[in-house]
């Protein structure tokens, strides 16, 4: 992009910068300069190509990366699908499918978090991928996730205390059904 000469500084930023990446227009000068990043190699014509033609896949209406944001994108579609089921006058069980849906959107949420972190929040069975039945890769559920002891979710906003490794949240469960 530098080497064509048809971008400034302000549009080559606005190619890079997003919600969760931030790039000042001083790191786009020094780049410019070769004052950092001398020894990133630079794209070919084809790469730079490819990059531009796919651009821009942003979601319109988040300015989410329809790639790098995937799970942000799912987990905020999920919340907005649960409060308009929740504002749905028409449905009987509208409070239960509230509950479902944001369930999900919490856990697409979470998913982001710890991707972003780097923490890996997939199941393993001896030193391998869990798998499901139909061979996708199994991924924590929301009670797991907040389990972690890296979840940013503060202690005390989660209504069940950390289990144990491995146990279910099953009792819980059956008390909240009875009212308890």
């Amino acid at each position: 992009m530098l080497e064509r000469s048809i971008y400034n500084d302000q549009d080559i930023l606005a190619y890079f910068t997003r919600p969760t990446r931030s790039v000042n227009h001083r790191v786009i000068g020094e780049i410019r300069t070769e004052a950092k990043h001398r020894a990133i190699k630079v794209a070919t014509a084809q790469e730079l190509e490819e990059f531009l033609s796919s651009w821009p896949d942003v979601d319109p209406q988040s300015g989410l990366s329809l790639r790098g944001d995937e799970l942000l994108i799912k987990a905020r579609e999920a919340m907005i699908a649960a409060v308009h089921v929740f504002n749905s006058a028409s449905l009987t069980f509208r409070a239960e499918l509230f509950i479902v849906t944001s369930i999900i959107a919490w856990t697409y949420l979470l998913h982001a978090w710890y991707r972003r972190e780097g923490i890996d929040y997939r199941y393993y069975e001896a030193g391998m991928v869990k798998l499901t039945k139909q061979g996708a890769e199994r991924y924590w559920e929301l009670g797991k996730c907040l389990r972690h002891e890296k979840c940013p979710i503060p202690p005390g906003a989660s209504k069940y205390p950390p289990a144990k490794p491995g146990a279910l949240m099953i009792e819980p469960l059956k008390a909240a059904w009875r009212g308890q």
